[in-house]
Parts: structure tokens; C-alpha cells; sequence
């Protein structure tokens, strides 16, 4: 936990460095040899391919980034929602423009929190950059599309495959809620993609037909 928050202020967080060389084209890892015209997908995303259409996260989870995301979720400090929400915004206007077809608005859907951890913070930190995210760009937003619980710990330092079992079936839509054909799925940090993988199955089970992952950051090696 970070000893002091860092400078959060607007023109600050305009100067957080983006990713913006190659990535998977399906899950957004980070390549580290360089942007290249049309990148090929990722060797596991080759052999599994996952449930979600595509992802792309805005930063490396490092430095400002992760002081940031980390005392607003563990030290109740303020978090910059909205110029953070703002940055994103821009990038899906440019960068990921593609990621969005013509004519088929998505609905903008934040990864629930645990129960237990929504009452001890007090908010939901993907969900206060989907609802600025959506007011910036006038896309709907559902915050209550999906519902959370029975993982059996907190996902945070779990290697990858029990990350996968932690979350499996801890999220459904709600009987009898209506599921938008098109989702913009919005999470703080993609780790492993267990989350992002446990939204979409069950989003696409009750009838989503695509799913785009957006996250603010993105763990790295």
C-alpha cells in the first residue's frame, strides 16, 4: 500500500503513459516486441480462444496507475474517476474505435464487487468509471446486469489457474433481467482474465451476443 496517494489532479492523469504498441487482438495482452500492422492472437488465446469478443486495457498496472487504483480500494482514498473515465473515452473514439461498431451503441456493464467488499468500501470502483464512462459518451449504462458471489477468497495474489477456479460460476444475470445484445464490459485491472472469462460466460449464456472487456489497466510481467 502506497505511503502517500499520487498526484491525481486532471492535467496529472492526462500524462499517465498509455499502452499504445502492439497487443492480442482477442485479449489485449501487452506484446513486448513492438507495435506490428495486424497482430496475430496470442498462443493461448489460439489454443482457447475466450469468451469475450475482444479486450483492451489503457495502462500498465505500475506506478501512478496502480497507486492509484490501490489506495482507493485499500486505503479509501479518492480515486480520479473522471479523468480517468475521460482518457478511456478518447481512446475508444481513436485508438479502439474499431472495437465498437456503427449503429450498434453497446450498454456499458461494470464487473460487480463482492458483497462483503462493496460494505467495506463503499463503492465499487469499475462501477464509478462505467457510470462516468457512460455519461461521457452517452452510451446506456446497467450497473445491475450481473450479480457476484461465491468465490471462495479474494482473487488478489492468486496464480493464474486458481484465479480460474476462484470465480467459476460466481457471477449470473439476475432472473428475468433483460441482457443487451451488445456489452462493454468495464473492470479496474485485467490480471489473468478470469473475471473478465466468468462475466462473459455468463452475460453470453443469458443472451448477449457480444462482448467487449475494457480495463483501466493491465498486470504485466
Amino acid at each position: 500500500m502506497p505511503a502517500a496517494s499520487p498526484d491525481l489532479s486532471s492535467s496529472a492523469v492526462a500524462c499517465w503513459p498509455a499502452h499504445t504498441e502492439a497487443v492480442c487482438p482477442r485479449c489485449g495482452a501487452f506484446f513486448v516486441s513492438g507495435p506490428v500492422p495486424h497482430p496475430s492472437p496470442c498462443a493461448l488465446c489460439a489454443a482457447v480462444p475466450p469468451p469475450f469478443d475482444a479486450a483492451r486495457s489503457l495502462f500498465a498496472y505500475a506506478g501512478d496507475v496502480r497507486a492509484a487504483i490501490v489506495a482507493a480500494k485499500y486505503a479509501g482514498r479518492p480515486y480520479p474517476v473522471d479523468a480517468v473515465a475521460l482518457r478511456l473515452r478518447e481512446t475508444l473514439a481513436v485508438r479502439w474505435k474499431d472495437l465498437i461498431p456503427d449503429g450498434a451503441p453497446p450498454t456499458v456493464v461494470p464487473v460487480p464487487a463482492h458483497p462483503r467488499k462493496y460494505f467495506r468500501r463503499g463503492f465499487n470502483l469499475p462501477a464509478l468509471i462505467a457510470s462516468r464512462l457512460s455519461r461521457h459518451t452517452g452510451l446506456p449504462f446497467d450497473p445491475l446486469a450481473l450479480s457476484r458471489a461465491r468465490e471462495r477468497g479474494p482473487q488478489a495474489g492468486l496464480p493464474g489457474t486458481l484465479r480460474h477456479e476462484n470465480v467459476e460460476r460466481a457471477f449470473w444475470v439476475p432472473r428475468g433481467r433483460k441482457v443487451p445484445p451488445a456489452i462493454l464490459l468495464i473492470d479496474d485491472v485485467y490480471t489473468s482474465g478470469a473475471t473478465a472469462e466468468a462475466c462473459a460466460r455468463a452475460l453470453k449464456s443469458a443472451g448477449a451476443d457480444s462482448i467487449v472487456v475494457v480495463t483501466v489497466a493491465r498486470a504485466v510481467p
